[in-house]
């Protein structure tokens, strides 16, 4: 990743992508044993943990909405709820809709995280964070890692170009699966329905 300011170059030294999370107390030990890098790395926490923070948060409910649709989808079809089971949310057009967009919108999501937040941002940000919440860090810091991680695709904002790796990005999507029965019976749903109720305007 090419910095944009020499003035950058003075924290390489203090930030560590995923590789960090397999040998904490090697990369920990680079730290303590200089001072010009204890100071350097408490002068970095002061400045950007609250940025740190924002960013972790984001991640984890990208995390925290997906657990929310599948815990629902699950409690739908182990008949938790007495009047709905997912046979009757997919008949009823309002309901289609509804889970149609929700998956939607998580892909969407993880989409634009990977390619607004590049993959070595994304990783650094989130060592930064276990290593300066230590025990306050999230529960969900391991599917947050899972969740963000390089993916192998890169987007160029200058050229406007992007590289995309081989079986991008169903592999990406994969990391979290989605009941593959659902995602089937929602696409061909799509494609043999008007679920949207347009076919009265192009009749017009």
């Amino acid at each position: 990743m090419r910095l944009r300011y020499a003035s950058q170059l003075r924290y390489l030294d203090i930030l560590f992508d995923l590789e960090y999370c397999k040998n904490q107390d090697l990369y920990d030990k680079k730290i303590q044993d200089s001072v010009a890098l204890i100071e350097l790395d408490e002068a970095f926490k002061e400045t950007y943990l609250e940025i740190i923070e924002r960013f972790y948060t984001l991640f984890e409910s990208i995390y925290n909405y997906y657990t929310s649709v599948t815990t629902f989808l699950t409690d739908v079809n182990e008949g938790k709820y007495i009047e709905f089971t997912l046979d009757v949310i997919l008949n009823d057009m309002d309901g289609k809709k509804l889970i149609v967009e929700t998956l939607y919108h998580y892909g969407v999501m993880l989409l634009l995280l990977d390619r607004l937040i590049p993959s070595i941002a994304r990783e650094r940000i989130i060592t930064c964070y276990i290593r300066y919440m230590g025990g306050s860090a999230s529960v969900n810091t391991s599917y947050v890692v899972a969740l963000c991680k390089q993916t192998g695709y890169s987007y160029n904002m200058a050229t406007k170009t992007a590289f995309v790796p081989e079986k991008y990005p169903a592999q990406y999507f994969s990391r979290f699966k989605i009941d593959r029965t659902l995602v089937e019976s929602l696409i061909n749903s799509m494609k043999d329905d008007d679920i949207y109720d347009m076919l009265p305007v192009y009749a017009n």
